[in-house]
């Protein structure tokens, strides 16, 4: 899979989500195999989920997301939760991925715009 590939996978995956009302997305092209992502997805409640993915494809279908940052807001701008790979807590046993909520900053396997997009319809079906 090639960065342009991969681009047609996040619009596929964006298109599949019924909770989706509004969504934009560009990316950078630096090499074939490397791009950089970014979006923002509107869903039916009005809240937001604004992303970056800065990534390394390969001949498989392996992605290697180098760097990425999910940021769900409420619909007044407040913060949700956001899912992020920067290493500034390494104190944290999924160094250095973590969430970020309202109640601080937790541990979080590796995620991806699905994975993410899965917890938010979980909870806006709540």
């Amino acid at each position: 899979m090639n960065v342009r590939e991969y681009s047609a996978f996040l619009q596929e995956i964006i298109l599949h989500c019924p909770l989706v009302d509004h969504w934009s997305m560009e990316f950078d092209e630096i090499t074939l195999q490397v791009g950089y992502f970014r979006g923002m997805l509107e869903f039916i409640d009005g809240s937001t989920l604004l992303f970056i993915e800065f990534v390394e494809t390969s001949e498989g279908e392996e992605v290697k997301r180098l760097k990425y940052k999910y940021h769900l807001q409420s619909e007044s701008e407040e913060l949700i939760a956001r899912w992020d790979n920067v290493p500034h807590h390494p104190d944290l046993s999924s160094f250095p991925h973590h969430k970020h909520d309202k109640n601080g900053v937790h541990p979080s396997d590796p995620v991806d715009l699905r994975s993410v997009l899965d917890n938010i319809t979980e909870w806006l079906e709540e």
